[in-house]
């Protein structure tokens, strides 16, 4: 049965029951960027049950801004990046 009210189940998990099942995942898409939405049984992700799915990309670069740490990471490639 779908639930379509404001106060649906919250879970971080779901069984899906046998192939004939199906799941319905409701969330707020309020944060830019790519998701990974996977399986934590290790065989299942590597035959492929997981997915990514990218949320309000063209916001992305001018939301998810790293902080001034993340640049002394590496350098090398933010020098290359910014042709210095």
């Amino acid at each position: 049965m779908d639930n379509y009210e404001n106060n649906p189940v919250i879970r971080d998990v779901v069984s899906i029951g046998d192939l004939t099942d199906n799941v319905t995942i409701r969330f707020q898409a309020d944060n830019p960027g790519p998701w990974f939405l996977h399986c934590h049984i290790d065989w299942h992700l590597s035959a492929g049950f997981a997915a990514v799915f990218a949320e309000d990309v063209p916001d992305v670069k001018t939301t998810n801004k790293p902080p001034p740490s993340w640049y002394s990471l590496c350098r090398d490639y933010y020098e290359y990046l910014n042709g210095t």
